[in-house]
């Protein structure tokens, strides 16, 4: 479901749960139906001991937001594990309904397409007429990575930290270059003089400590990279990977 959905289903509810988390620290997880969406930070912030993270859900024709609290987080044989306590809630016509439990959500490091991949487990055990206490659901599920247009183009409207949309002011962090002549020209500006040269591989990171890393120029996005210079922002010369913390 596309972010505005659930902002017109969630309301303000919605709007808080975002402004929790930095996007520049948190990971999004979609199961292959699209029915399920989990933002996980993957790094506490400073003072604090307790992860955070969201997550929506449909289920019973019903549409869900729940919270996420994540006191415990272990790591070993290719993944981390967070550990944590839930609540959820209903949003729209009829009763509105509660569930509380224990989640637990193993991230396991990049397979295929360079993804990474995170197994979710909700174990319910208590709540306001919820429908499935004593029940447990498990789902598989992928990091959510950019997606270009119709013409291959990243831009500040598709290359962003939540669900791939845009809030305005954040860019996905880590790219690989994947020019199929082996390497990728970086420009003082777009359009501009040679920089430097990227190889095929290189991995580079998008200049977010300003906000937005993109800018159009001639109707082509061009990305700010952390060496100060631009690359064309298409598919056939970068592609996003897995943001690892």
């Amino acid at each position: 479901m596309k972010l505005s959905r659930w902002i017109a289903v969630f309301g303000l509810s919605l709007t808080t749960s975002l402004n929790l988390i930095p996007a520049a620290a948190a990971s999004t997880y979609q199961s292959s139906n699209k029915k399920t969406t989990i933002v996980l930070e993957e790094a506490t912030q400073t003072g604090n001991t307790t992860r955070r993270g969201f997550y929506f859900t449909e289920s019973a024709g019903r549409q869900w937001m729940g919270d996420m609290n994540i006191t415990s987080t272990s790591a070993g044989a290719g993944q981390t594990v967070y550990s944590g306590t839930f609540t959820d809630r209903t949003s729209g016509p009829g009763t509105n309904l509660t569930c509380t439990g224990n989640i637990r959500i193993s991230r396991q490091q990049p397979g295929v397409a360079n993804r990474v991949g995170a197994q979710a487990t909700w174990q319910v055990t208590g709540g306001s007429g919820c429908p499935s206490i004593g029940q447990t659901f498990t789902l598989s599920l992928q990091e959510s990575l950019p997606r270009p247009d119709r013409s291959g183009n990243f831009t500040a409207q598709n290359a962003n930290t939540w669900m791939s949309q845009t809030n305005g002011t954040v860019t996905w962090l880590p790219w690989r270059v994947v020019s199929s002549d082996g390497q990728l020209n970086c420009r003082e500006t777009p359009n501009g003089a040679i920089k430097q040269v990227y190889r095929a591989n290189d991995q580079i990171l998008a200049e977010t400590r300003g906000g937005n890393a993109f800018t159009v120029a001639n109707g082509n996005p061009w990305m700010l990279t952390r060496n100060g210079c631009y690359v064309r922002a298409n598919s056939q010369y970068i592609q996003p990977v897995s943001a690892t913390y």
